[in-house]
């Protein structure tokens, strides 16, 4: 089992998983982070050595109207898009220059194989929806899978949006981390 926490979340990943923080890395920290304006998904993740998993984790509670805007004019997908883009930049870099090659050659190889599966997660926490149902709407319409496939079709169709109270993945569970 491996645990991540990002902000107030932890993520406990089953032994199917192989996966890691990725702007922890060094490799991302010491190389490609140095760039101006650059940023990366949160987890680099192997589901069962079928499939590579890109995760970035969005925790919104608590932070509705601030983040309105980002979800209903698209603005969180091409975030997400470009962290992915900048992501993948970073896995090939580190491939190609690190001392750690051998960590960085499974997910390689899921970018060099058109048969292997690329999957993209938005894993979104947010506060219950506005109670009037045409906002409701709105807001749920925000974060339909499409808006973010659209931006994403680039790599992959596969793109998730997960959450607590939505779809989760298989073999992770994830809790509430205290608040001070």
């Amino acid at each position: 089992m491996t645990r991540i926490e990002e902000g107030f979340l932890a993520f406990d990943f089953d032994n199917r998983w192989r996966v890691f923080k990725l702007d922890d890395h060094r490799d991302y920290r010491e190389r490609i982070g140095k760039l101006e304006e650059t940023k990366a998904v949160d987890f680099l993740a192997i589901l069962d050595e079928r499939e590579l998993y890109l995760i970035e984790i969005k925790d919104f509670r608590g932070h509705r109207i601030e983040n309105r805007d980002r979800l209903l004019r698209g603005e969180l997908a091409k975030e997400v898009a470009q962290k992915v883009r900048d992501s993948l930049a970073c896995m090939i870099g580190a491939y190609h220059t690190s001392t750690l090659t051998e960590h960085w050659e499974p997910y390689i190889r899921f970018l060099c194989n058109r048969q292997g599966s690329i999957k993209i997660v938005l894993w979104l926490e947010e506060d219950l929806p506005p109670p009037h149902p045409r906002l409701r709407q709105k807001a749920k319409a925000s974060v339909e899978t499409n808006v973010f496939k659209q931006k994403l079709i680039w790599l992959t169709s596969r793109v998730l949006v997960c959450g607590r109270d939505k779809e989760g993945l298989p073999g992770v569970q994830v809790s509430n981390l205290p608040r001070t």
